[in-house]
């Protein structure tokens, strides 16, 4: 009985969260979106629909890999569509919650353990982590250039004193790592509840740690294409507006829009709201606007959120019907 009411809250919010993103671009100017849409043509359309199918198509490649390397073994086919019904779950769910839940149930219900989806579910964000700790700075330097053009000049001690407190706090965070686990673990051994789950909870443990040694141990090659595949998945659909803006004729460095992007989705997705409810795209908007007209920017955002909304809804949804036709067969046997 309590179960219905908060399934139908969160599709309600699932709802509200795309339908205002849907709608953010139209806030700039519906006239100047409509009036802009008609002169996009159709090749452009195509093109950002491959991209999202390719990103798509490389996360897949990724899980793929990984669930290989660690025994179970999956159709292609099959991994990638777990992998856009997995990406439809992050999109309609707050903070992108439910796709992880997701994907961990329908890794067990192909035949993972609980200890093998976890270790691919982590591994992928731990990869995903990585590309953005590598490509964000290296972004952010080739951003310095158009930023210098609309921000004040601020003293090189300001800057040298906030970097150094940033790189403080960073090595202060890592020699307490230790001191912090031995508390937590003392403090886990005093609580009854946590006591009695110790011991399953350890040989769990156990297991992630051996699948992420075999993950980690399969050679230089899987590793290289780990990140290869890893990069190439979010490079398509972060390079995807600037595609846009420069089709439209707006020019800017790849990597200033990438960084833009990187800092503005990602405090959008800490609203909470589904698919950034429109503030990502509002945001972009505000942060382009030196650089980009009002009526342009809304165009480029409809185009952007075909790529990086429309199609991997699409996708999700054609993902969602292949699993259930997949399952109906079996049900039908077993009446």
């Amino acid at each position: 009985m309590t179960r219905l009411p908060v399934r139908h809250a969160a599709t309600l919010l699932a709802v509200l969260g795309v339908g205002l993103a849907m709608g953010a671009p139209f806030i700039l100017g519906a006239h100047a979106v409509l009036a802009g849409l008609r002169s996009v043509s159709v090749q452009i359309f195509a093109v950002l629909a491959a991209s999202a199918a390719l990103s798509a198509a490389a996360k897949a490649g990724k899980l793929h890999l990984m669930q290989t390397a660690l025994g179970l073994k999956l159709r292609f086919a099959r991994t990638f569509t777990v992998t856009v019904v997995t990406d439809f779950a992050f999109l309609v769910s707050p903070l992108g919650a439910a796709g992880y839940g997701v994907n961990m149930g329908l890794l067990q219900r192909a035949g993972a353990s609980w200890a093998l989806a976890t270790t691919v579910v982590g591994a992928d964000q731990a990869l995903d982590l990585t590309f953005f700790a590598i490509a964000v700075p290296i972004s952010f330097l080739l951003a310095l250039g158009p930023l210098t053009q609309v921000t004040p000049n601020f003293p090189l001690p300001a800057i040298v004193g906030t970097l150094a407190g940033l790189a403080l706090l960073a090595g202060v965070l890592w020699l307490c790592r230790r001191p912090a686990a031995a508390a937590l673990d003392a403090a886990g051994r005093r609580i009854v509840w946590l006591r009695a789950r110790r011991a399953r909870w350890t040989r769990f443990r156990q297991s992630v740690r051996q699948q992420w040694v075999l993950l980690l141990t399969g050679g230089r090659g899987r590793l290289a294409a780990l990140l290869l595949l890893t990069t190439l998945q979010w490079l398509l659909r972060y390079s995807a507006l600037w595609f846009i803006l420069h089709e439209l004729g707006y020019r800017l460095p790849l990597g200033f829009v990438l960084a833009v992007q990187a800092v503005v989705l990602h405090a959008a997705l800490w609203t909470g709201v589904p698919a950034g409810g429109g503030g990502g795209d509002l945001a972009l908007a505000a942060a382009f606007a030196p650089w980009v007209p009002r009526a342009a920017m809304a165009t480029a955002l409809v185009l952007w959120r075909f790529a990086t909304l429309y199609c991997p809804l699409l996708l999700g949804a054609l993902g969602f019907i292949a699993l259930a036709w997949r399952r109906r067969p079996v049900s039908t046997v077993a009446q």
